[in-house]
């Protein structure tokens, strides 16, 4: 197996994901500022990350799937807007853009928690080979 969809590569980058969107609080209005460099690694992470998840992030068009992964759904379309607004702002760097971005990057933050939250048990058994762990369900997982 491609060591790109390895557990420990996964691993990886989930802990680079949780640690960026951790540190990329405050604003930036510039390309060179700490915020828009962090985010600008973050997004390649992020890509990185649905590219590890390819065959889930394409069944997503299937509305069986949507209502299987409704967390997964809600953070990809966080995500889309979230890039839509990086996009405009990296267009033209308009007050109203700025605002979308906010509102967007909040949203999506919030979105990202509920994300990791349903996903936690999940990464916490990628840690070992314990099958306990594994097994082990949040609350918030079960369906509804």
């Amino acid at each position: 197996m491609n060591f790109f969809y390895q557990k420990q590569s996964k691993l990886v980058v989930d802990i680079l994901l949780f640690l960026g969107i951790a540190g990329l609080g405050g604003t930036g209005k510039t390309w060179s500022s700490a915020h828009c460099i962090g985010a600008s690694i973050w997004l390649l992470l992020m890509f990185i990350h649905i590219a590890q998840h390819w065959q889930l992030t394409k069944s997503l068009t299937k509305w069986s799937v949507i209502r299987k992964n409704k967390i997964t759904a809600l953070t990809t379309f966080g995500f889309i807007l979230m890039l839509s607004s990086v996009f405009l702002f990296a267009f033209e760097l308009k007050d109203s853009f700025i605002a979308f971005h906010h509102i967007a990057g909040r949203l999506f933050f919030l979105i990202l928690i509920i994300h990791i939250v349903t996903k936690f048990n999940r990464f916490i058994s990628m840690f070992g080979k314990n099958k306990r762990t594994s097994a082990i369900k949040l609350k918030t997982e079960h369906p509804s």
